[in-house]
Order: structure tokens, then sequence, then C-alpha cells
């Protein structure tokens, strides 16, 4: 899993079938230990409805499609967790 940060949304008029009812955000990569932006960007399926600024764990590749149990739905990256606080012990 990895940390990141909703920075923006999408909207989309036509999308697969199998993403019907599905958001599309814009994350942005999160350094967990020292809470900085990093460079990279990307677009993550949102079956969770997150909000804009909220933390967010991801999946990308195979594990990205698991969020969706059952359903075929085409994902590199999905949302599967709101990261309501962290804690790293030093």
């Amino acid at each position: 899993m990895f940390y990141a940060k909703v920075i923006g949304k999408t909207y989309s008029n036509f999308k697969h079938p199998a993403l019907e009812g599905i958001g599309i955000k814009i994350i942005q990569k999160v350094n967990i230990e020292t809470g900085e932006s990093e460079d990279d960007i990307s677009l993550a399926l949102d079956p969770l409805g997150v909000s804009i600024g909220e933390y967010i764990g991801y999946e990308v590749s195979t594990e990205a499609t698991w969020a969706f149990e059952d359903k075929l739905v085409p994902s590199d990256t999905t949302i599967t967790a709101i990261i309501d606080s962290k804690d790293i012990g030093r």
C-alpha cells in the first residue's frame, strides 16, 4: 500500500461501463515519514468517496482491482483506505 493526498477530482461523461458510479480522483504521493509531497501525481479510482485534502492509502497493479471483489473493473490505481492518523515510532 502507498500513501498519498487527494489533490483534486475529475469529471467524466464517458467511461468504461464497469466504472459507472466510481469516482476518479487526482492523487499526489506523499512521503509518510516526512509528510512532504513527492512529484508523483496520478489518477486513482475511488470506491470509498474520499474528499479533496484527505490522506489515503492506495494500491497499484493487480492489487488495485481487488477492492472491487466480484466485479471486473479496469484499474491500475485504486484508493483502498482513508488514513485518519499516523504514528511512526523512532
